[in-house]
């Protein structure tokens, strides 16, 4: 699924894991590195190299993001379909929803309403009925098609999601919301707050970004649908990856 909360699932779900298989734990050196890349000072682990690539944009996107953000991510998303136990009934009854926008002005307060009421960017309970059955997802790392897909990683992430997270302590801030009629697509620029605190380390998320649903009218019909959901990222993709092995006042430590 876009957004940052599938990135926080599968780290988070990649770290325990690893440490239940392995014992793996971060070691101080590691953690030393992966903060002192947040706050400029000069990484020496490949990994924060790769993911530093892009420092210098101030967005990132999945066609600019840096190679080595996205096989993490998409490893990871296989790893936890692989567990996964969502049968395709259940995706189906899921998709089962109520009718679709019959205007731009409706499909936009629809949006809003996944950001402010429902908490999208850390439950990922979108309104269904807006999306196309075939409408495609985009975020810095990730990219795939369809609306079933999208219901199955949700299904398979939610476990994940529950455990990390405490009841109120993650909040999706809609920052602005635009219709652009001219062009077919909502602008929202949203900031996903939260802390993490399940993970030994409790690290914090603040991710700043800004997402395109582009939309078409349906032929024969006023229902209006997403087909194309673009996230971008206020941050290299790299770097917002690195907030999740970042142990909570590190980078304030490392500052002063």
């Amino acid at each position: 699924m876009p957004s940052l909360l599938h990135q926080i699932s599968l780290a988070a779900f990649f770290c325990y894991f690893a440490r239940a298989c392995c014992g793996f734990s971060l070691p101080p050196k590691i953690v030393r590195e992966k903060s002192q890349a947040l706050v400029g000072n000069k990484p020496s682990s490949s990994l924060v190299q790769a993911s530093s690539s892009n420092n210098n944009n101030t967005t990132s996107s999945f066609d600019d993001s840096d190679s080595a953000s996205k096989g993490v991510v998409s490893s990871l998303t296989n790893l936890v379909n692989f567990f996964s136990f969502t049968k395709d009934e259940e995706v189906a009854r899921s998709l089962e929803t109520e009718a679709p926008p019959t205007s731009p002005g409706e499909l936009l307060e629809r949006i809003r309403s996944d950001y402010t009421d429902k908490n999208y960017l850390w439950t990922g309970d979108i309104d269904l009925a807006s999306f196309d059955d075939q409408c495609r997802f985009t975020d810095p790392t990730l990219s795939f098609t369809g609306k079933d897909k999208f219901v199955k990683n949700i299904e398979n992430l939610r476990p994940i999601v529950d455990a990390l997270t405490e009841p109120n302590g993650c909040r999706s801030d809609l920052l602005d919301i635009q219709l652009v009629a001219e062009e077919g697509y909502i602008r929202t620029r949203w900031n996903m707050v939260g802390e993490l605190n399940a993970i030994p380390w409790k690290p914090k998320i603040d991710v700043i970004g800004r997402t395109k649903f582009w939309y078409k009218q349906e032929d024969g019909c006023d229902n209006f649908r997403v087909v194309f959901y673009d996230e971008e990222w206020e941050i290299p993709a790299g770097k917002a990856l690195l907030q999740l092995i970042t142990p909570s006042g590190t980078i304030a430590n490392s500052a002063s």
